[in-house]
């Protein structure tokens, strides 16, 4: 019944849109074009989480290796964002959001039968178009109500870390005097013959070969609910307080128990004299149905004999607090965050947070941009292929995060100049593998990084920079390579040309 209401309200939505007689649309056209150059033992043209279990990083496991002499990955690769909205007037308007990826070199034709992230070849024709967002933006007549409906991006109001991405789906937001209130409705996965992820990769391993075909379109669904508000108490201060949900039945062709993850959190934003400061708490709790299977990179689930279904109660928390200040020419910056982990993961009670992925475990549908780690977490400046990170997904195995980022940007007229540096730890050790490894030693350190970005602003919309960051693994890492020697250290050099159009 929930989904049927939901479904017809979207309908609704719509056709409230529609309802405006025929007139001349103004066309916009705006975009972003980057090209990377990268030098790096870490980035190799792939996404996810880096497999440590090597001597050197950027190499599978049992790789012949030669000592003191790393494997390093050089290429360039480029990515265009075409957006195109058809704007009927001030109130009614279709955006549409597309997407170009290619590396130097790496394919033509579709030779290599794969049609995205592909076309930098010597020949070029390629099929590669990527489609982004393609929604409706309207405002409702004589009320305070907006909608967007279709596939869109959405970033929750927790700096990503529940959920930012692009998802079919709707979101309301009515602005009042001082208030904003929203809510929102998407549907991650309609499973047809393949599983979709329940949450993160931690959250238990899907037998994928059992989940049969769906043949009643809407049966099996994971589906994500919001409701929330932000309150502008002053001009300097803004408070606000959210709901998000996220369920999944998309394994109870299984009779395997329904997952239902909920979400409360509170935030806050403010300005005292010169210094800025924003942060939240956020409290996780519900149920994790699933079948879980053991293996090696999660030795606390149930065995694939014993076939257990069974359902997990859910109690975990995620905090946040950053602030920047204006220190002589520059700004300063400061930002940590906690993410709870579990001391195991195959039990009736975790304590772990659940996180968000797309439909392949391998990527994340959360992000921590607020960092700016280039290394450590994910980047905003990711292209093409190449989305790398130490701690790809914040559950980290079920282990969670203890992190702090410090930075400074300097203005130098047309040029620019920007560090930062970091550190991350475990926030509970478990026997969970992470980057393909087990802790062998004492210490949940999982390393310290630095980096910095050197800038020029050529014109006003086309900026060029040289990126460089290292990371300095920590203890966690120590002698537990499969051949019992310590990973190589983390780095990455870029040249980055980006065009804003």
């Amino acid at each position: 019944m929930k989904k049927q209401i939901l479904a017809v309200a979207a309908v609704g939505a719509l056709s409230a849109a529609t309802a405006v007689p025929a007139m001349a649309l103004e066309n916009e056209f705006h975009g972003n074009f980057r090209v990377r150059g990268i030098l790096s033992n870490f980035d190799d043209g792939g996404a996810g989480a880096v497999n440590l279990n090597g001597t050197n990083i950027s190499q599978a496991t049992g790789a012949v290796v030669k000592t003191g002499e790393p494997n390093t990955n050089t290429y360039i690769e480029q990515r265009l964002r075409l957006m195109y909205i058809a704007k009927a007037n001030d109130n009614l308007k279709l955006v549409t959001h597309f997407e170009f990826d290619s590396r130097f070199g790496d394919n033509s034709y579709n030779s290599n039968n794969s049609f995205r992230n592909n076309g930098g070849g010597v020949g070029a024709d390629q099929t590669n178009l990527e489609t982004k967002n393609i929604y409706l933006d309207f405002n409702l007549p004589s009320t305070p109500m907006n909608f967007k409906v279709g596939v869109q991006g959405f970033t929750d109001a927790y700096k990503g870390i529940i959920f930012n991405n692009d998802a079919a789906g709707v979101v309301a937001t009515a602005k009042l005097q001082n208030a904003t209130i929203n809510a929102s409705f998407f549907r991650f996965d309609d499973a047809i013959t393949v599983p979709a992820n329940l949450t993160g990769a931690a959250s238990g391993y899907l037998d994928a070969a059992a989940v049969g075909t769906n043949t009643q379109v809407g049966n099996l669904t994971r589906d994500f609910y919001n409701i929330g508000g932000k309150y502008n108490v002053s001009k300097d201060l803004s408070v606000g307080a959210d709901y998000y949900a996220l369920y999944s039945d998309v394994l109870k062709n299984l009779a395997t128990p329904r997952t239902l993850i909920n979400y409360v959190g509170a935030n806050a934003a403010g300005n005292v004299g010169p210094a800025s400061w924003s942060g939240f708490f956020l409290y996780q709790f519900g149920e994790l149905g699933g079948n879980f299977v053991n293996s090696a990179a999660n030795p606390d689930a149930a065995s694939l004999a014993a076939r257990q279904i069974k359902r997990q109660s859910v109690s975990a928390f995620a905090a946040n607090l950053a602030g920047k200040c204006q220190a002589g020419p520059g700004t300063a910056r400061i930002t940590a965050l906690y993410i709870s982990g579990s001391q195991g993961t195959g039990g009736d009670k975790r304590t772990d947070f659940q996180t968000i992925d797309e439909r392949g475990a391998t990527t994340a549908g959360h992000t921590f941009f607020e960092s700016n780690s280039m290394l450590f977490f994910r980047h905003p400046q990711a292209t093409a292929g190449t989305d790398r990170a130490l701690v790809f997904d914040l559950n980290n195995s079920g282990k969670g995060i203890i992190t702090a980022f410090a930075g400074y940007d300097l203005p130098l007229g047309k040029a620019f100049v920007n560090t930062n540096v970091g550190i991350g730890a475990v926030a509970k050790d478990n026997k969970n593998q992470i980057n393909g490894m087990s802790k062998s030693g004492d210490s949940n350190i999982l390393g310290y990084e630095g980096n910095v970005e050197v800038g020029y602003k050529v014109f006003d919309n086309l900026t060029t920079s040289l990126q460089g960051a290292y990371l300095v693994l920590g203890d966690f890492y120590k002698d537990a390579a499969a051949n019992g020697k310590t990973p190589d250290n983390p780095y990455t050099a870029r040249v980055v040309v980006n065009y804003v159009f």
